[in-house]
């Protein structure tokens, strides 16, 4: 009897743990992930666009570019927000000139 008791209790013990949430992520987290996300495709595509150039290839690189910009202004806005909220405001001005550039060369096609 003492040992059903027991089993039943490390039993409920290992199934209270394992239906705990797990840490959630905080806001300043959830926007740094989605800065480093977005930004690694963007590099990615403007990398795969250099490649093709440099073979003579010119097909789609004005799409391409588009949304490479495209992930790089989202990026940007993240690491804004992400800078927001943590109460920093010292590189406001260099984040906001990124964002400028990345819009600049979305427009450029």
């Amino acid at each position: 009897m003492k040992r059903l008791l027991l089993l039943s209790l490390i039993f409920s013990f290992f199934l209270f743990i394992s239906l705990l949430p797990a840490k959630a992520e905080t806001e300043f987290e959830m926007y740094l992930n989605d800065f480093y996300q977005k930004q690694e495709r963007a590099s990615q595509i403007l990398d795969e666009i250099e490649n093709e150039l440099k073979n003579g290839s010119r097909d789609r690189n004005c799409t391409r570019q588009k949304e490479a910009a495209i992930y790089g202004i989202e990026a940007t806005e993240s690491l804004i927000k992400a800078f927001k909220v943590n109460g920093s405001k010292t590189q406001m001005k260099n984040l906001q000139a990124g964002l400028d550039k990345w819009k600049e060369l979305r427009d450029y096609c």
